[in-house]
């Protein structure tokens, strides 16, 4: 097993904590999402731990280990399904993932983006440190298609998205509890790089001209939600085409217009509810800011979409900072 001074990136997991592989089988699928593991090197010779944290609805988890093979299987899918997509940046170590008939092979320095909701095979080659994110589907600003053809890809972290990501990651790792204090600002920070990554690593072709109308529509109501007129009618005028076309495009990921302007407008609101650095902004306050001028009408939305009102959201929040 690697020791701590071994690597100069380690990103805070206990080795002297370290279990053998049937509690590390088990700690891996309760922090994650359920998971079959099958050791490479003899169960009892295997050493590996586990450490993580929780940022709003991002988690971080360093990941320690000796040979081994982790899959996702359709019947654990089935089994439970949160909806989540892991980023998984080699520290060290070898690993391939294999998903949707793709291989991503990743050495030191190297991320790959793999999507619970589809099956998929981890071969951790050696004995390794990965550090992995835990980010919610609904969190990242990509269409089904364009994550589709992006995971299980290598993400080299030298240039590009790739090397904005992994320092992000890794500074949010060694400064936990810092990053705890703005924790809806980083979840977005997070996913909007998630999100560059997706859409550089998909391969140019893929994308046809309705799809780049797609993403620069999506890309022109997150910059515009705080504008109470926007309308699937202002996007498609925008984007030169009908709102017919631009329905079917939204369509594809069994949206409309409407319905994705409303969710990023009520994500939001949740974002700046949570923090504690706008609790001197009233409640209607946010909602104006963020494009929904009725405060009847956004309180009824938030409770119907998140279950609980937003006061007793905002009121809850700032009792779990104190």
């Amino acid at each position: 097993m690697p020791r701590p001074e071994d690597d100069a990136e380690r990103t805070g997991v206990d080795v002297a904590s370290s279990v053998g592989f049937d509690a590390w089988r088990e700690a891996i699928s309760s922090a994650f999402v359920p998971l079959d593991a099958t050791p490479v090197t003899r169960a009892g010779e295997f050493r590996g731990a586990l450490d993580s944290i929780a940022i709003g609805d991002l988690q971080l988890s360093d990941v320690i280990g000796d040979r081994s093979r982790v899959r996702r299987s359709e019947r654990m899918i089935r089994r439970a399904d949160p909806g989540v997509i892991k980023v998984g940046v080699q520290l060290r170590g070898h690993s391939t993932v294999h998903q949707r008939g793709r291989y991503a092979t990743l050495g030191p320095g190297d991320l790959a983006v793999y999507d619970t909701s589809v099956e998929y095979d981890l071969h951790l080659e050696d004995s390794f440190d990965m550090l992995v994110a835990v980010i919610p589907r609904r969190s990242l600003r990509v269409a089904d298609r364009e994550l589709a053809d992006a995971t299980a890809r290598t993400v080299g972290t030298g240039v590009g998205t790739g090397a904005l990501l992994r320092p992000l990651l890794m500074s949010l790792r060694a400064g936990a509890s810092d990053a705890g204090m703005v924790g809806g600002l980083v979840e977005d920070a997070v996913a909007d790089l998630v999100s560059a990554v997706i859409r550089s690593s998909a391969p140019i072709d893929s994308l046809g001209a309705g799809e780049t109308v797609l993403l620069s529509a999506r890309a022109y109501i997150e910059a515009h939600l705080h504008d109470a007129n926007l309308s699937p009618t202002s996007v498609a005028a925008h984007h030169h085409v009908s709102v017919r076309q631009l329905q079917k495009l939204f369509a594809y990921d069994g949206q409309t217009v409407a319905t994705f302007i409303r969710q990023r407008r009520l994500d939001r609101c949740r974002r700046d509810l949570a923090d504690v650095a706008q609790q001197h902004r009233s409640i209607g306050a946010i909602c104006a800011s963020n494009g929904l001028v009725d405060a009847s009408h956004f309180s009824r939305l938030f409770k119907q979409t998140y279950g609980e009102s937003p006061r007793r959201f905002r009121d809850s929040q700032l009792i779990a900072d104190l």
